[in-house]
């Protein structure tokens, strides 16, 4: 066989082998609808497991108390006690009233260390704004909540909140130990992470704004910025959910 029938049938066999592999772009489409269309068959033959959220909150009562500590001033450290009670109109949206306790009558909490130098240095009295009490009205709402692990045995439902109000202060300042009540407003920052169906682990973020009265500034605008921790506990402790579920072990 001569070089040129040679190279004649290479050709011929590499245009057999073009002409059996190609396909055109409608075989294509078919091939890949029909593949999408299995893909959909096997998806509807399976059981798919969609976890809910394991906390609903919804038409559930609230009762929320906590310890915490003022944190923005240098001269003067309170501790306060209180007690959220909130009713959650929607999942994501509450109401409810707030209390908090800061005056302990000098056994806990009061001027810091930093007050005693610069009282000391100076020869005069630092002033700061101090509250005694707080009550008021708040509405929250709660932006997102998730799950994470625990040592790949157990699922924690957590969730954050924002909220938002206003109340009644009673307080007084370092200078002018005289107490006075007055309008202010709150707003604070909320997480939770849920020990079971009722009870959760709070930690918060509180700042309360208003307008104090200090020694030669009357009306002077004024925040005390505090963080607490807590527990809430709700109530009714059961729930049901609109359509029935299956428990999922460890959720």
């Amino acid at each position: 066989m001569t070089a040129k029938v040679r190279t004649l049938a290479l050709i011929g066999a590499l245009l057999a082998f073009c002409a059996a592999t190609a396909t055109s772009p409608e075989v294509s489409a078919q091939d890949d609808a029909g593949q999408k269309e299995t893909l959909k068959r096997k998806f509807k033959d399976k059981i798919h497991v969609v976890q809910p959220k394991p906390v609903l909150q919804k038409g559930r009562f609230e009762l929320a108390p906590r310890l915490g500590m003022t944190v923005n001033d240098s001269v003067v450290r309170n501790y306060r006690v209180g007690l959220n009670a909130n009713f959650h109109i929607l999942e994501p949206l509450f109401v409810g009233l707030t209390f908090d306790w800061y005056d302990f009558g000098g056994a806990l909490g009061g001027p810091t260390d930093t007050f005693e130098q610069v009282q000391n240095q100076t020869g005069t009295v630092p002033e700061s704004a101090v509250m005694n009490w707080f009550a008021g009205l708040e509405i929250g709402y709660v932006p997102f909540w998730g799950k994470f692990a625990i040592f790949n045995r157990s699922i924690a439902f957590y969730d954050f909140a924002v909220t938002v109000g206003g109340g009644a202060i009673n307080a007084e300042s370092l200078a002018i130990p005289a107490p006075y009540t007055t309008g202010g407003g709150t707003i604070s920052l909320q997480g939770r992470i849920f020990l079971s169906k009722w009870v959760a682990m709070t930690l918060e973020v509180r700042d309360v704004i208003f307008l104090a009265d200090l020694d030669g500034a009357s009306g002077a605008l004024t925040n005390i910025a505090s963080v607490g921790l807590g527990a809430s506990f709700f109530l009714p402790t059961t729930f049901e959910y609109s359509e029935k579920i299956i428990e999922v072990p460890g959720s």
